[in-house]
């Protein structure tokens, strides 16, 4: 939210006669908008705001021409997102707004980042002004003729029809006050559930997963997935055994940290631009052995990616299987390898060696507590429930981040950023340490199978 305000104010120095539209003592922001769309002399507008019945909406610029208005949206993604129908949609509600509220709206634009921009740069270059009046008319005949129903369906008493579908799994209200309520295992828990065969049983009333269908035909991770949903314990492939063989000691754990702000932090940086700041190693000779531990974490007032490839480099050797939770640190890699031709053969001999834990999970074991998600969210405290991030500060990935830019924006005062390095190295260290605990985990589960 603060990046999208700073986003917001640099667009707005864009327009230095543009005046800031807020409520007083006695008028509302809406009332006040009114007044100053009156008045001929003001010809910019700021989160001029219109209120028409159950709908309210407020405009980022509003531009004055003539008889007419121009409406800018202002959004921190870039001209060319793939998103730019969801962010028609948002333009073409706050013109529907605006037009029933009697303005005539002969202009809609947005205001997208340009990847052109690089630090230092100046707002004039920062956006790209994508006009979208034909898309967003279309859109918005199409909200008004829906207006009134939605109103009523929002609004309303009346709590709709509950129906199976995608969107339940991410809903907050499934599992206890809707279709899940009283419900053990759902049928949302068959991990890659295709959509069609959701539809399937939403037609055919079945969310209880222990009344799944016999003609319904379901792959080997799903299968495992069922029947592990109904077990008092792991559910383990015989396959896992032979699966962890492809492990070569020495045994190395790595987890990347980055940083990416919608402004660039550093000289040469272009908006959105994701840089590694931080890594953590464990390391083990052979199974149940010793474990050692290797870290970096950048200066935060600089750019330290080079700095911190080096190191890798050194840290992890030349031998043995480099063990990861997910594609992300095979990406950064790449990243890595890209941004500097020199290190590229030293990178490409460690991206050959790393060994990805989240398929040798998903494809062999299954815990009731997975809830159908193979996430280390899920995996971890049902595989390894002693171990825990409850007692760390920064005890998640998106709190990593947001420390890591404030100190290097300047927001930390200089009395506190040796605690917050710290309270980010403890952070990424307890992320390999859990690589390490799964890793034993599943070497005992294969056993005990």
């Amino acid at each position: 939210m603060q990046q999208g305000q700073e986003i917001g104010a640099l667009a707005r120095s864009l327009y230095p006669d543009g005046v800031f539209v807020s409520g007083m003592d006695d008028k509302t922001a809406a009332v006040v908008t009114q007044d100053l769309i009156s008045n001929a002399d003001v010809h910019t507008l700021f989160e001029a705001t219109f209120a028409v019945g159950p709908f309210i909406a407020k405009a980022d610029i509003l531009k004055r021409d003539g008889a007419h208005w121009h409406v800018i949206e202002v959004k921190s993604s870039f001209s060319d997102t793939s998103r730019i129908g969801e962010l028609i949609d948002d333009l073409a509600y706050t013109v529907m707004v605006l037009k029933l509220a009697g303005l005539k709206v002969a202009k809609s634009s947005l205001a997208l980042l340009s990847r052109v921009y690089r630090f230092g740069d100046g707002p004039e270059i920062l956006f790209d002004f994508v006009e979208q009046t034909d898309p967003v008319n279309a859109r918005t005949a199409e909200f008004q003729s829906a207006s009134e129903f939605i109103s009523q369906a929002l609004l309303g008493n009346t709590s709709p029809t509950p129906a199976l579908v995608s969107t339940c799994r991410s809903c907050q209200f499934f599992g206890d006050d809707c279709l899940g309520a009283g419900i053990a295992h759902t049928v949302l828990e068959l991990p890659g559930l295709h959509h069609t065969k959701l539809k399937q049983l939403s037609i055919a009333g079945v969310i209880d997963l222990s009344q799944l269908p016999k003609d319904i035909k379901l792959n080997d991770r799903q299968q495992r997935a069922q029947l592990g949903a109904f077990s008092a314990k792991a559910l383990v492939d015989s396959g896992l055994g032979k699966a962890l063989e492809s492990v070569e000691w020495p045994c190395h754990y790595l987890d990347f940290e980055t940083v990416a702000t919608v402004l660039p932090l550093y000289i040469g940086h272009g908006c959105h631009q994701q840089v590694l700041t931080q890594f953590s190693i464990h390391h083990r000779d052979f199974p149940a052995g010793p474990v050692s531990h290797s870290e970096y974490l950048a200066d935060a007032t600089k750019d330290c990616e080079r700095e911190l490839a080096e190191a890798l480099i050194d840290k992890l050797a030349l031998h043995g299987s480099i063990m990861v939770y997910s594609s992300f640190e095979k990406t950064r890699l790449t990243a890595l390898r890209n941004a500097f031709a020199d290190l590229a053969d030293a990178l490409d001999l460690i991206v050959a060696r790393l060994v990805d834990l989240h398929p040798l999970v998903a494809d062999y074991v299954y815990h009731p507590d997975f809830r159908g998600s193979f996430s280390i969210k899920k995996v971890l405290p049902a595989l390894v429930p002693d171990l825990s991030y409850a007692k760390l500060d920064v005890a998640d990935g998106d709190t990593a981040i947001t420390r890591f830019a404030r100190m290097a924006r300047g927001e930390v005062p200089p009395s506190d950023i040796g605690v917050t390095r710290q309270e980010l190295l403890d952070y990424c260290k307890l992320d390999t340490l859990a690589m390490v605990r799964l890793h034993e985990t599943l070497f005992a589960l294969a056993a005990s199978g």
